[in-house]
């Protein structure tokens, strides 16, 4: 495959965002339709979401994403070529990268701001891919933008990651449309695998941050299958925050984080309740997910017995 392909390629899926956002309204006018959407303000506000975060891309991608990739694939370390072992290797970083980058932003409080945005959605649906923080240009290409550096054409990236997004929005496909694929769990983050992510019940936190393959979760050891007895509740462990209200979703998180940095007594904590994970507080160190999900393990494991 030469240059002159790729470029054919990433044509071809120019509009691929179009194809999606028609699969997000086809799947939640279909469950409007049957009654099984609970919240249905959400898939608007989900969707608007997408237009307003959509300006920033559109506004900083040729110089802060697509000038960045360039730039340093002029300087990248290799000169890796165009063949398919060399896409595959490039899929594999990818989406290596992105379980880290998902799972820093479930650990450090501020990017977490940034991320939750996707996680308060109550209902699980294709429009929660659409759900995303007005802020997100400054952290999701973290994903794919050093890449080139390495040697991957960034044409190569531009190909890989809509691939990659386009998996990752069917994997949020309503269980009433695809339930559980156990055999394919052991491999890929099928549907029944990320709405364990996406399940604010204490035994499911903060689990499951591949994007397609589940062997990163699985080496370490975050993996966590969906429960046969264990119904999962959708959304963020948050008392007041309107999952239907577009300023709920997208600045509360921010507000409070301003108020914890603002009380806090000494320059070191400010930047703890930046950097710590969501839960942490100066006072007696906070609860974190972590201590959640062991004492639901704990409650579970002692009413088996």
């Amino acid at each position: 495959m030469d240059l002159s392909s790729i470029e054919n390629i990433m044509g071809q899926l120019q509009h691929m965002s179009v194809i999606v956002l028609a699969l997000m309204l086809i799947e939640w006018g279909i469950l409007i339709a049957t009654n099984y959407v609970e919240h249905k303000k959400e898939g608007v506000v989900s969707i608007i979401s997408y237009l307003v975060q959509s300006i920033p891309y559109f506004l900083l991608s040729k110089v802060m994403i697509v000038g960045t990739m360039f730039l340093l694939y002029e300087n990248r370390l290799f000169d890796l070529g165009y063949q398919w072992y060399v896409w595959v290797l490039a899929y594999l970083l990818y989406d290596f990268t992105v379980f880290f980058i998902h799972y820093l932003g479930h650990k450090v409080r501020v990017l977490w701001c940034i991320h939750g945005v996707h996680h308060t959605a109550e209902d699980m649906n294709l429009t929660v891919v659409a759900r995303g923080s007005v802020f997100d240009v400054f952290f999701t290409p973290f994903n794919f933008i050093w890449l080139p550096i390495l040697g991957f054409h960034p044409f190569m990236i531009f190909v890989i990651e809509p691939v990659a997004r386009l998996y990752a929005t069917l994997t949020h496909v309503n269980e009433k449309v695809i339930g559980k694929q156990r055999w394919l769990d052991k491999i890929l983050i099928t549907p029944s695998v990320h709405r364990v992510h996406h399940a604010k019940n204490h035994i499911y936190l903060d689990r499951n941050y591949g994007e397609t393959f589940s062997i990163w979760d699985r080496i370490f050891k975050t993996f966590q299958k969906e429960l046969d007895n264990e119904k999962i509740s959708y959304g963020i462990m948050h008392d007041t925050l309107n999952s239907e209200s577009f300023s709920d979703v997208q600045f509360l998180m921010w507000k409070e984080l301003w108020n914890d940095v603002k009380k806090a007594p000494t320059f070191s904590d400010k930047i703890k309740y930046m950097l710590k994970p969501p839960g942490w507080n100066h006072i007696d160190g906070g609860k974190m997910a972590k201590e959640y999900r062991d004492k639901a393990w704990s409650e579970r494991n002692n009413k088996l017995t």
